[in-house]
């Protein structure tokens, strides 16, 4: 049974006339208007899916988060990329909270030279801006993230070159991950600190050593875990932990090394435009 466009009676196939209202009825109408509503209906129910499912998943991480905090050497199942989800998340504040910190630091550094500037050049000279912006973030979020899944690649290469494991990358990634949530915590106190701290005094400084040094410790924890947890391995475990170790090293120093020559130019720069104008 059709529905009436103008008043919404119930109207016989192939009828020409509304019997209640007298609406003209045109078939073609009748159900281009049916078959709307239709797909109004189920793009509805699509996006009510959708809008649960987002929910599910979303109280499904908090609380696979949430027990990984309280016990994080009880591995939980989670969803297939909980574990790159929390090493991004791991790396987007970190980040964020080294290019805050470096832009006060450059800012700092920025203000001085202008002012030496202008004092040798008479006040003439143009100020040089803050170079540190968004590419800060972009540079270490991904040193960080990718460095990250680089050395969990490195430890399952060589779980399986020294053991019978026949684990997936991604789940290994949610072991780690796991293992090490508590950078989660870690990594929103240094994000808070970096708007806090205006300057670089002692007490700042030994903090953020101590934050991440705590970050460092952890994640060697949890990486080096995987290699004393094996069974039946071709040599000691000791031995299979001191090769990731030293992979995991490997991995950081290159990491650091094109982080460090990739603002080596731009730091060089400015100081050798404060040294010349001196």
């Amino acid at each position: 049974m059709n529905k009436c466009p103008n008043c919404g009676s119930d109207i016989k196939e192939g009828a020409k006339f509304c019997t209640s209202c007298g609406y003209q009825l045109v078939q073609g109408n009748v159900n281009n208007t049916v078959n709307t509503t239709n797909t109004t209906n189920v793009d509805r129910a699509r996006q009510t899916v959708d809008t649960d499912r987002m929910k599910e998943v979303s109280m499904s991480y908090w609380d696979w988060l949430v027990t990984s905090w309280k016990h994080p050497f009880k591995v939980q199942a989670g969803e297939k990329y909980t574990g790159l989800v929390t090493l991004a998340i791991e790396g987007v504040m970190f980040a964020l909270s080294v290019m805050i910190l470096v832009r006060k630091i450059a800012g700092a550094f920025v203000e001085s030279s202008n002012s030496i500037m202008s004092f040798f050049s008479g006040g003439s000279s143009s100020s040089t801006s803050n170079p540190v912006g968004f590419n800060v973030f972009v540079v270490f979020f991904l040193a960080v993230f990718i460095a990250a899944l680089a050395i969990i690649g490195a430890v399952l290469l060589i779980e399986k070159g020294f053991s019978d494991s026949n684990k997936e990358y991604l789940d290994l990634v949610n072991e780690v991950a796991h293992k090490t949530s508590s950078l989660v915590l870690l990594n929103a106190v240094l994000f808070v600190y970096s708007f806090i701290v205006s300057n670089a005094s002692v007490n700042s400084v030994v903090l953020i050593d101590v934050v991440l040094g705590l970050m460092s410790m952890i994640w060697v924890i949890g990486i080096l875990s995987v290699a004393f947890e094996l069974k039946e391995t071709k040599m000691d475990n000791i031995y299979v932990g001191l090769v990731i170790y030293i992979a995991h090293m490997i991995i950081i120093s290159i990491a650091g090394w094109i982080v460090v020559n990739h603002y080596a130019g731009m730091l060089t720069d400015l100081i050798s435009e404060l040294m010349r104008v001196i």
